[in-house]
């Protein structure tokens, strides 16, 4: 069963000038086609057999999601302000060492960004975001076995890519340490 509202016909009338109304209410162009987009999907699932009289609605549902999404993206852009994360492009560094960290932050940063994408993501989303296996899981869509598994995998390939720091970043782990525990040797303590 065909409508008999021409759907395309119409999109391809109003879309022009409903790009042009979202563009004096979002940031680009791009965002503007997007808003025009979504308000069609909008009035077509609301009205599916069509009807011209509804037309001003749809210029309200442009303006509507072009407003939610300006707003959206004003908290974004202050919460990223906040949290001291500039949006600077690909090269923008990944950490904020201190002046005398820059050059070990540079190598792990380097480190990091070799690991294959998923891998990176599950350690940026572990260490960086401090969530739980299960919450990663349940993001990435993916089981916990696999993302314990991309973390060891990303852990090991760091490990090997980062071996030569490890005295610099520790010290030197051959030194002579304080037992604080009551027995001389660890053997000891065993049962």
């Amino acid at each position: 069963m065909e409508s008999a509202f021409d759907w395309k016909r119409t999109f391809d009338q109003l879309c022009p000038q409903l790009v042009l109304y979202a563009r004096q209410l979002v940031d680009s162009k791009a965002d503007a086609e997007d808003v025009v987009q979504l308000a069609f999907v909008r009035w077509w699932r609301r009205f599916p057999d069509g009807d011209s009289n509804h037309i001003p609605l749809l210029y309200a549902a442009v303006r509507t999601i072009a407003l939610d999404q300006r707003r959206s993206n004003h908290r974004r852009v202050n919460r990223e302000a906040k949290s001291d994360i500039m949006v600077a492009g690909e090269n923008a560094a990944a950490f904020d060492p201190k002046p005398e960290q820059k050059e070990t932050a540079a190598i792990v940063e380097k480190a990091l960004q070799a690991l294959p994408e998923e891998q990176r993501e599950v350690v940026t989303l572990k260490l960086w975001g401090d969530l739980t296996f299960n919450e990663i899981a349940a993001l990435t869509g993916g089981s916990i076995n696999t993302v314990a598994g991309r973390y060891r995998y990303a852990l090991q390939a760091l490990h090997k890519k980062l071996a030569h720091l490890k005295a610099d970043l520790i010290g030197d782990l051959t030194a002579p340490s304080i037992n604080i525990l009551r027995f001389s040797a660890p053997k000891e303590a065993l049962p």
